[in-house]
């Protein structure tokens, strides 16, 4: 019996200490865990204090300031888009001198090849004043134009061209014929459609040039090529060959002789368009009735479409 009751209490005595141990151990754990989330919380608050703010040296200057700026990273704007806006001023002003034309191209590849904003605020500067000054040359000659013309010109100098365009655009396959007519059928309604074009940018009939609206109540150059020609003859217009187009603009009148048909002049168009080329002349497009079309392209008309053809492109002042 004393034996058993010894060893009964030493196993209890046993499981006392590992209790114990056990103990000691759990709460040494907590204890490290305690002081670790502690250091390392401390160390971490030191990281998200504010910098101390920099003092003036002996010399007043803020240490801050001497730090190096951040290198530009582009143009800030869109150059491409600027100077493609700026080169459309080109389809307005298409009678400017062709070295006012290509400074202005210039100027645009500059601003293109722009990379920081100082690069491109400074060739914007060169761009805009190309602008004024392809607007200036074109507007002088214009002018020149118009006083040329003076002592013999009774027909409105300038006018409405966007009307005089617009007009065409809404008519060239929609005629406008319970108005004015429609002599197709009777050898084309070319030159009559150009007519009605001048009406629209302001023009007035007179002894020589007119249309009642009625078929068969306009005059010779209301209708037909060549008397046209003869009419701007004798107000004092001066026109463009093929050869030189550097002053045409939107609005002109072109007169064309077909090579192959040995008549004189045959057809008559109005420019609808004029675009910018830097390797080469203009390219010219005109509006027309017969061969009805917005944009037919010069060249072709002359070389395609006929044969060794020939142009008068007569300068509305």
């Amino acid at each position: 019996m004393s034996t058993r009751s010894s060893l009964t209490r030493a196993q209890r005595r046993r499981r006392v200490v590992r209790r114990r141990r056990a103990l000691a151990v759990i709460v040494s754990t907590i204890i490290v865990a305690a002081l670790t989330v502690g250091i390392f919380g401390f160390i971490r608050s030191l990281g998200e204090r504010p910098a101390p703010s920099s003092t003036p040296d002996a010399g007043g200057a803020d240490t801050a300031s001497t730090q190096p700026a951040s290198a530009d990273t582009g143009p800030g704007v869109d150059v491409v888009a600027a100077a493609d806006s700026a080169l459309g001023v080109l389809g307005d002003y298409s009678d400017a001198a062709r070295p006012t034309e290509d400074a202005l191209y210039q100027a645009t590849q500059t601003l293109r090849a722009a990379t920081t904003p100082a690069d491109a605020a400074a060739a914007q500067s060169g761009v805009d004043q190309a602008v004024a000054a392809v607007k200036a040359d074109a507007e002088a000659y214009r002018a020149q134009l118009a006083a040329a013309s003076a002592g013999t010109n009774t027909q409105p100098t300038g006018g409405d061209v966007a009307a005089q365009l617009g007009y065409l655009h809404q008519y060239v396959f929609n005629y406008n014929s319970g108005e004015w007519g429609d002599y197709n059928p009777y050898g084309g309604d070319c030159t009559n459609f150009a007519s009605q074009g001048l009406i629209a940018r302001g023009w007035h009939t007179d002894r020589t040039w007119y249309s009642e609206g009625a078929m068969w109540t306009a005059s010779k150059p209301w209708i037909a090529t060549a008397p046209m020609a003869a009419y701007f003859d004798s107000l004092g217009f001066t026109y463009s060959t093929e050869a030189d187009l550097d002053r045409v603009r939107v609005g002109d009148i072109g007169l064309f002789s077909w090579g192959e048909t040995q008549a004189g002049m045959d057809h008559t168009m109005t420019v609808s368009k004029v675009e910018y080329r830097p390797d080469g002349p203009p390219v010219v497009s005109f509006i027309s009735h017969n061969e009805d079309g917005e944009f037919r392209e010069l060249t072709t008309a002359l070389y395609v479409e006929h044969q060794n053809s020939t142009v008068r492109i007569y300068q509305i002042p």
